[in-house]
């Protein structure tokens, strides 16, 4: 719990600087691309469904910023709304915890 605390008081201090601008800086629909030149032709999350892991969620908002969807809300902890998720995954590249992530 101490570690969490921490944590939170780093995005704390960290929140002002967060606007809903940086949503543009990640485009949803991109076909990811390996360094090979190889494209991937459907979306590495087939099958899975984006998951919060409470314990490392400490509630900064930084996910629900990065959603261009709304399918995040974060009142306390992180919950997904798997209906309006779009799979753009803006939010596992905003989350500074890592409390997000795909499994089944």
């Amino acid at each position: 719990m101490v570690e969490n605390k921490q944590e939170s008081e780093i995005v704390a201090q960290h929140r002002p600087y967060m606007s809903k601008s940086f949503r543009d800086q990640a485009t949803p629909g991109e076909v990811p691309q390996l360094e090979s030149g190889i494209n991937h032709d459907r979306p590495i999350t087939d099958g899975l469904k984006l998951q919060v892991i409470d314990h490392l969620c400490v509630g900064c908002s930084y996910c629900e910023m990065a959603c261009q969807d709304d399918a995040l809300v974060v009142i306390g902890l992180c919950k997904v709304n798997q209906e309006k998720c779009t799979d753009c995954l803006r939010c596992l590249l905003w989350c500074p915890t890592g409390a997000l992530v795909y499994d089944k």
